[in-house]
């Protein structure tokens, strides 16, 4: 039980208490109530608890941050795209802290080959591969797109086969910036798009479209990336972007119910230290905040460029 902070929780946006049993959230509340069921409970002093990061499109190479480090900077869940021997050095050092969801890179022989008994449940591609394959492969597949032009390709076919690639649960890690004219097809297309916001993204117009948002991270913090869709000319809401970085991340894996702490829900959290909660209204021009107790939405860090973003701080079963 923990008591004295702050909890990222649409079930009480005033929370200031958060309970645990057998892995799941069982309280969430105030620090009288959480005091009462549990005269040991810790105190936050003042820190707050948010849904841990999610990392949604991580290729693995010699630069890809490791599963420790992911943990130092308040990633929870990580999908990785690599050659099965990359996933499989990846999960065999990661912390047991952190869920690793895997695809693996298939070749367009292996698509066009594999028996339905060898191939894997979810599996990543290049745009060049997928384009050149004779069938849609029946697996969730993880389609790695490199420009504007294959994007529009992939498309094509992802519109003649929607089906098919609804069905499948396909997504798309776009690391690049999307062109505006793109975005409407996006939106209609019913598939997961993972996006960099460290790089110009209309991802205000994207949402509108309807697109299924969440990020890959490019930056030494995760509300770093948070920040770059915020603050911009196509800025987004604060709430928003978290729910980028945190629970759509999780349903672009296929997961409706991952990302928030909610009694019943993962105990899956992350304490962080911050110089204050605010709430934040989307602006395409600016980031405007308040501090409205009113508005009755949980707050979030403030993330004007001139406010040090929050630091983590490991809870008990960390240290």
């Amino acid at each position: 039980m923990y008591f004295g902070g702050d909890v990222y929780s649409s079930v009480d946006p005033f929370a200031t208490a958060l309970g645990t049993k057998d892995g799941k959230v069982s309280f969430i509340g105030s620090d009288e109530a959480a005091q009462a069921l549990d005269p040991d409970a810790i105190d936050l002093d003042g820190d707050f608890l948010t849904p841990g990061f999610v990392h949604a499109g991580l290729r693995l190479g010699a630069d890809a941050p490791s599963g420790d480090r992911l943990i130092e900077l308040g990633f929870t869940h990580v999908h990785i795209l690599g050659s099965s021997e990359a996933v499989e050095r990846f999960r065999a050092h990661a912390p047991q802290s952190l869920t690793v969801i895997a695809y693996p890179t298939i070749e367009v022989s292996s698509t066009d080959s594999s028996s339905p008994e060898s191939r894997p449940s979810r599996a990543s591609i290049t745009a060049d591969d997928f384009l050149n394959a004779d069938a849609m492969p029946e697996t969730s597949l993880y389609i790695d797109v490199d420009s504007n032009r294959r994007l529009a390709e992939v498309l094509d076919r992802l519109e003649d086969n929607a089906a098919s690639a609804q069905r499948n649960g396909y997504r798309l890690l776009l690391d690049f910036g999307v062109d505006d004219e793109l975005v409407t097809r996006l939106g209609h297309s019913g598939i997961a798009i993972t996006l960099d916001p460290a790089l110009p993204q209309p991802a205000a117009e994207m949402l509108s479209a309807g697109a299924q948002v969440s990020w890959t991270h490019s930056q030494e913090s995760p509300w770093a990336s948070v920040r770059s869709a915020v603050v911009g000319e196509h800025g987004i809401g604060a709430r928003a972007a978290f729910n980028a970085a945190t629970r759509f991340a999780h349903r672009a894996a296929g997961d409706p119910d991952g990302g928030v702490l909610a009694p019943g829900a993962e105990a899956d959290f992350v304490r962080w230290q911050v110089e204050r909660l605010v709430v934040q209204v989307a602006d395409p021009r600016v980031a405007a905040w308040s501090t409205d107790p009113r508005s009755g939405t949980p707050g979030l860090p403030e993330l004007s460029p001139e406010v040090a973003l929050p630091t983590r701080i490991p809870v008990d079963e960390d240290d």
